[in-house]
C-alpha cells in the first residue's frame, strides 16, 4: 500500500483568480479555495440556467467533453476537478460531506444562479445530497447511473473493496501522475467507495424531500467493480426514488456501461440535460 500522502497546506482565503482559457477566449479558470486545498474549475458562458457537472469519484473534468460538444455551446457550464483529482491539489479530506460542500463552494465562486446539477456515479450522489441540504440554490437534477437509493456492501464487501484498491494501486499511481485518475492513497480511495455506498442507502429521504425535477439516465450491464447482477439490482433501485416523489423519474436507459456512459452516449445524457431544462422553468 502507498504510504500516506503528506497533509497539504491550507490556502491562504483569496478571491479565486480568473484566466482565459485558450481556444475559448470566453471561458473562465478560476482557482477555488476548498478546506485545505484548491479545486480548479472552468466557467464558459452561455444561454439559459447554469449547469454544473459533478464528476465521476475517480475522474476528471475531461470526462464530460462528448457531452458539451453535443450541447454546442448553447448553454453556460461550469467543470471542476473535486479534490485531489485531475488539477486540483490533494486534501485530507475525500469525505461524501467535504465533496457535498464544495459543490457550494463552486457555485458561490462562479455565481451561478440556482445551476442545473448533472452528476455522474459520486457525482449523482453529492448532486441528491446538495439539493436536499440546498433546495433553493438549485434547480434541477439529471442523475446519471448514479444516486441509487441503496446500499450494497456487508462487511466481506466491504474487505473485497480494500483488497481491490489494494490491488489497482500501481496503475491508479501511474494515471494519476498522467492527470487521468484520483491521487489518492489505496486505503482513501476504498474508503470513498464504502462510504459512497453507505450514503445511497439513506437518499431515500432526500428523494423524497426534492422540490426540484430530477431524471435519471440508467446504464446498462456490468463493470470491473460490481457484476452485472449487482449492477441491475442497484439501477433497479431507482424505482423506489420515483415511488418517492413524482419530480424525480428515469428519462433513458442507455445501452452503455457505467464506465463508458459519458463517451459512448453523450447524446442521451444531453437530451435528459434539455429536458430537465424545460421541466425547471
Amino acid at each position: 500500500m502507498a504510504s500516506p500522502a503528506r497533509r497539504p497546506r491550507a490556502p491562504p482565503l483569496t478571491t479565486p483568480a480568473a484566466r482565459r482559457t485558450k481556444g475559448t477566449p470566453m471561458s473562465r479558470h478560476l482557482t477555488i479555495p476548498a478546506a485545505d486545498t484548491r479545486i480548479q474549475a472552468v466557467d464558459t458562458p452561455g444561454d439559459g440556467p447554469a449547469l454544473l457537472f459533478l464528476n465521476g469519484a475517480f475522474a476528471t473534468q475531461r470526462s464530460w467533453k462528448p457531452v458539451l460538444d453535443r450541447l454546442a455551446g448553447k448553454h453556460r457550464t461550469v467543470t471542476f476537478d473535486a479534490r485531489g483529482r485531475g488539477k486540483s491539489g490533494p486534501s485530507s479530506d475525500y469525505s461524501i460531506r467535504g465533496a457535498v460542500d464544495d459543490i457550494g463552494r463552486v457555485i458561490t465562486a462562479t455565481g451561478a444562479e440556482r445551476p442545473i446539477l448533472v452528476g455522474w456515479s459520486h457525482g449523482a450522489t453529492i448532486a441528491v445530497r446538495y439539493a436536499a441540504e440546498h433546495p433553493e440554490r438549485v434547480s434541477g437534477l439529471v442523475l446519471i447511473d448514479g444516486a441509487f437509493p441503496i446500499s450494497m456492501f456487508d462487511d466481506a464487501g466491504k474487505d473485497g473493496v480494500r483488497r481491490q484498491f489494494r490491488r489497482l494501486g500501481w496503475i491508479m499511481r501511474i494515471l494519476a501522475a498522467l492527470g487521468l485518475s484520483a491521487k489518492m492513497t489505496p486505503a482513501q480511495s476504498a474508503e470513498l467507495v464504502i462510504e459512497l455506498d453507505a450514503v445511497n442507502g439513506r437518499l431515500g429521504p432526500d428523494f423524497e424531500a426534492l422540490t426540484i425535477p430530477a431524471v435519471y439516465v440508467v446504464g446498462t450491464g456490468a463493470h470491473s467493480g460490481a457484476s452485472d447482477q449487482e449492477m441491475r439490482t442497484m439501477r433497479a433501485a431507482a424505482a423506489q426514488a420515483c415511488a418517492g416523489n413524482k419530480r424525480v423519474s428515469v428519462f433513458a436507459t442507455s445501452p452503455s456501461n457505467h464506465v463508458r456512459i459519458l463517451s459512448k452516449d453523450p447524446g442521451t445524457v444531453a437530451a435528459a440535460i434539455t429536458d430537465v431544462i424545460r421541466r425547471s422553468q
